[in-house]
């Protein structure tokens, strides 16, 4: 394993994602994904982290609750046993969607993308064109 993969990714939750801490994850994942419930906030996080980090039902759902009772999110819906998550107007102020928002997450591509660059020789075929396609579509949105 080298020093890069051991920085950013080491064992357990990725740097990146621990420095900030599953708060912040959940919040940004809610300013882009509204509604969720907490499965699919995990199952983002995991989708995101490329399956090494996929948090328990034992810490979503606290963290869920406590951003809730500080009022930075809110249940939209509720649908059976489901609840629905969302940013409120005071989540929103606490990320600064804005332009620093956008920065964040150009500097979080940019360190991804140098791990998948250091370790292209491992990536199956399929991923391969997986990435092919989502270059491709980059690039027509960037012209």
């Amino acid at each position: 394993m080298n020093r890069w993969h051991r920085r950013w990714w080491g064992e357990g939750p990725p740097l990146i994602m621990r420095r900030r801490g599953l708060r912040h994850l959940i919040l940004n994942i809610l300013a882009t994904h509204s509604p969720l419930t907490g499965s699919q906030i995990a199952d983002e996080i995991e989708r995101m982290t490329w399956g090494f980090w996929r948090p328990s039902p034992g810490s979503i759902y606290p963290a869920l609750a406590q951003l809730e009772s500080e009022g930075l999110i809110r249940v939209a819906k509720v649908e059976g046993p489901k609840k629905y998550y969302e940013l409120t107007e005071e989540g929103k102020r606490l990320l600064g969607l804005g332009a620093d928002y956008i920065k964040e997450a150009l500097s979080l591509f940019e360190n991804l993308y140098g791990y998948i660059l250091e370790n292209l020789d491992k990536l199956a075929e399929e991923d391969k064109r997986r990435l092919e396609k989502i270059a491709e579509d980059l690039l027509a949105h960037l012209r």
